[in-house]
């Protein structure tokens, strides 16, 4: 979240187009720093995250660049609003997916383990999985200035695990290598740290693993 928070701050000066909405949570989703400094273009719409996504929305067809700061767990009850405001008209906006994942002591009912499924289900949106810092700062650039319509950038509590690379160009990248593999571990975001440490454990038990890196859905 804090580097999300710099990333947007830094590109605030950058973009007189670049706009930040979020419901009632511009700490939790690291949008206040971007609020302070550039407040007429800072919108917290209150727990109204159905409002959130359609006002997005009129600002995308307006010419801005919304950027939608949400919880995963949160962003669901804004479907609808994904569906009949942004992705059938092909908007510009981007969905920034805070807590995506298990999210330990925040507790169970902010557990953000929907979001792939149902974002998935809707066609025209692209989800990024960003795996460490770099990634995500490389995909934010991507969905804002590349990207022209919906676009998820889903990324967990928590800080970055031992994978530190730059790979977010292609949508699918092998991670973990192995000649003549007998498994394939396919994941995304943080948890590529668990499959390459379950493909090293299974190595050390003589099973050859390759592991493979899901960066872009959709």
């Amino acid at each position: 979240t804090n580097i999300f928070s710099d990333w947007l701050l830094s590109r605030g000066a950058q973009c007189n187009e670049l706009v930040s909405v979020c419901a009632a949570m511009p700490d939790g989703t690291g949008t206040a720093a971007f609020a302070k400094t550039f407040p007429s273009r800072a919108f917290d719409v209150g727990i109204a995250e159905e409002h959130a996504v359609t006002f997005a929305a009129g600002l995308a067809a307006g010419g801005m660049r919304p950027v939608v700061s949400l919880y995963s767990t949160f962003l669901q009850r804004a479907y609808d609003q994904i569906v009949h405001d942004i992705a059938i008209e092909g908007l510009h906006v981007v969905l920034c997916v805070d807590r995506a994942g298990i999210v330990g002591a925040d507790g169970a009912t902010h557990n953000g383990v929907l979001d792939i499924a149902f974002l998935r289900s809707i066609p025209g949106v692209k989800i990024f999985c960003p795996s460490d810092f770099a990634e995500l700062r490389v995909m934010l650039s991507r969905a804002i200035y590349r990207e022209t319509g919906p676009v998820a950038i889903r990324y967990p509590r928590g800080s970055e695990g031992a994978y530190r690379k730059e790979l977010s160009a292609q949508p699918l990248v092998c991670v973990h290598e192995q000649s003549g593999s007998e498994v394939t571990i396919v994941t995304h975001g943080i948890m590529v740290n668990q499959a390459i440490d379950a493909a090293e454990i299974l190595m050390h038990e003589g099973i050859r693993a390759q592991v493979y890196k899901v960066n872009e859905i959709g």
